[in-house]
């Protein structure tokens, strides 16, 4: 359907721009997941919050913090090396 350069070049850029996204997400989780902690009572609260903190989120979608930004980043980021890696494994063979 596509030549081998056109889907080696596809392949390239999604690698690119996942690892990219990967890259700038990690510190928006990294602050995300201090603020919980700063926040909490207890570490044993901060592990509840996190674990329960996501889900919760992604349905009411009213508030987008740090960490869910920098999931959601992360989730996109791996998704796209996951389809970058395909392709590429598509032209070597």
């Amino acid at each position: 359907m596509f030549d081998r350069r056109t889907v080696h070049w596809a392949g390239t850029r999604a690698i690119a721009f996942g690892a990219a996204l990967v890259v700038l997400s990690l510190p928006l989780v990294i602050v995300g997941v201090a603020d919980v902690l700063a926040d909490a009572a207890s570490i044993t609260t901060a592990i509840d919050v996190l674990i329960h903190l996501a889900p919760v989120e992604a349905v009411h979608r009213d508030s987008w913090t740090p960490l869910s930004l920098g999931l959601l980043g992360v989730g996109i980021g791996c998704w796209s090396l996951g389809v970058g890696f395909l392709l590429q494994g598509r032209t070597e063979g």
